[in-house]
């Protein structure tokens, strides 16, 4: 083989290691992507999962203690009762901390709540139990919201 035959499989060799490498670069990026994809959409699935599991305890619970779950007007603030909607609204707060943002999960949410507003008004519920931004939540639902003392 001739000089200049040497230096053409050089230059090309040369030439073929570099595409070689900004195609492995290119690859290296795209899994990388996929693959962070893949991760988020299995995080929200999990947050979803884990938010079903939720509800479904709480429904659960509905279906042990009907009285509790439906509370008749005017009904009176005992400790069974209170003792279930602090359950009801520890689902809320759960749900409203994982799956809050989404549009179906917002009705859920709101209603437990709703279910629960006379509770919410009558001065037992103990607003330091809960995190400050689901009681901030509640003061935008409940326009009547009364916290109970953390002593009580």
């Amino acid at each position: 083989m001739d000089s200049a035959a040497q230096q053409a499989l050089v230059v090309w060799s040369g030439i073929a290691r570099d595409v070689v490498t900004v195609l492995s670069l290119l690859f290296a990026v795209w899994s990388y992507r996929r693959n962070a994809r893949a991760q988020i959409l299995n995080s929200e699935a999990q947050l979803q999962l884990s938010a079903l599991n939720t509800l479904q305890h709480y429904l659960d619970l509905a279906v042990a203690h009907p009285d509790l779950a439906s509370p008749t007007a005017g009904r009176a603030i005992d400790a069974r009762y209170a003792w279930f909607a602090a359950q009801a609204l520890s689902t809320a707060q759960t749900l409203q901390a994982l799956v809050g943002r989404h549009p179906n999960w917002q009705r859920s949410i709101e209603a437990i709540v709703r279910q629960h507003r006379p509770y919410l008004e009558s001065g037992a519920f103990v607003c330091d139990d809960f995190s400050p931004e689901f009681v901030g939540y509640l003061r935008n639902r409940v326009a009547d919201l009364k916290c109970a003392d953390a002593g009580e």
